[in-house]
């Protein structure tokens, strides 16, 4: 069984073309050819449809279908081997929800590094739906999400609980409310009806993020069509677009404590721009979880990066109450 032969083989799959394939791989055109001939020749049947461009035959599918587990389950061995023999080189793709990496990994990545130096990280942010699904494919080793995690196999733990915050720009609240915009904050902070800003404008995160789902249901529920001005992936540029008057926007607990966020900073130019508000009651929250897929092998690195993740979320946690009190 050549493994070498396999990455070939879907090399040429995914380009559908053998000169683009080869280039990717640095070998020869020639060469590159000559094995997937060879390859057809060994399993006695034909893997691509030379007709029409370059295109797997059903047994090219079911072959590349095969493959990929066996390369897959390749890996995993290999790496749980490693770990047997005390070897700490190797990979760990961490998955992170876009609205919190930059919140989060800075109080963890340090301390792994340290402890692991020649293991080579790779860091992928994406809504959690698609973390969840890149966490069933094996794509990623680790995932720190909205829990709970909508995937048959994955295994989690609670990291942390984050609430919601509703940030209002200073200028739109004079703007709307004069004189009574501290009447109108109080009210709001006792009902938490978001309909009392129903006519401010909006800067939200883009579809399909988890706070932005959260956002189309609170206003769907007040009878609000928002003015959306600016939708964004990143929820620190809506932010500083709030600080800036564009329009209101909604805010993670997370980003208004992090030592590594602008927002975080209670005396910075965003905050002393905007006023902050709880959008729900005390008792709602989300819960940010870490975790695997139970159906994979964990390596050792993957596993100390959860504990220590565990560790560092709950020291920061302990250190944000015992600042308040």
């Amino acid at each position: 069984m050549n493994f070498q032969n396999m990455e070939y083989f879907l090399a040429v799959a995914k380009e559908g073309n053998i000169t683009r394939a080869a280039q990717k791989l640095r070998i020869s055109q020639q060469a590159l050819s000559n094995t997937i001939s060879r390859m057809e020749a060994e399993l006695k049947c034909q893997l691509f449809d030379r007709k029409q461009g370059l295109t797997l035959t059903y047994a090219g599918r079911r072959y590349r279908d095969a493959v990929q587990k066996m390369l897959d389950l390749n890996r995993q061995t290999e790496t749980m081997l490693a770990d047997i023999s005390g070897n700490i080189r190797g990979e760990l793709h961490i998955g992170i929800s876009y609205t919190r990496g930059q919140a989060i990994l800075p109080r963890i990545l340090p301390a792994f590094q340290e402890k692991y130096p020649l293991i080579d990280l790779s860091v992928i942010e994406e809504s959690t739906r698609v973390l969840e699904q890149r966490l069933e494919n094996g794509d990623i080793d680790v995932m720190i999400g909205f829990a709970p995690f909508m995937t048959e196999h994955a295994e989690s733990v609670e990291l942390m609980r984050d609430r919601l915050y509703l940030v209002l720009p200073k200028v739109l609240l004079a703007k709307y409310f004069g004189d009574s915009a501290d009447e109108t904050l109080s009210e709001f902070k006792k009902t938490h009806d978001i309909g009392l800003f129903r006519e401010f404008p909006y800067v939200m995160l883009e579809e399909g993020d988890r706070i932005r789902t959260i956002m189309d249901h609170v206003f769907s529920s007040a009878d609000i069509m928002p003015d959306i001005r600016f939708e964004t992936r990143n929820t620190q540029t809506a932010v500083a677009l709030a600080a800036e008057g564009v329009g209101a926007t909604v805010c993670p607990e997370l980003y208004l404590r992090s030592n590594y966020i602008a927002s975080g900073e209670p005396d910075s130019y965003i905050r002393r721009r905007v006023t902050i508000c709880p959008l729900f009651a005390d008792d709602v929250y989300d819960s940010i979880a870490i975790g695997y897929n139970r159906d994979r092998y964990l390596t050792q690195a993957a596993s100390d990066f959860i504990k220590m993740s565990l560790s560092a979320m709950k020291e920061a946690n302990d250190g944000s109450r015992h600042s308040e009190s």
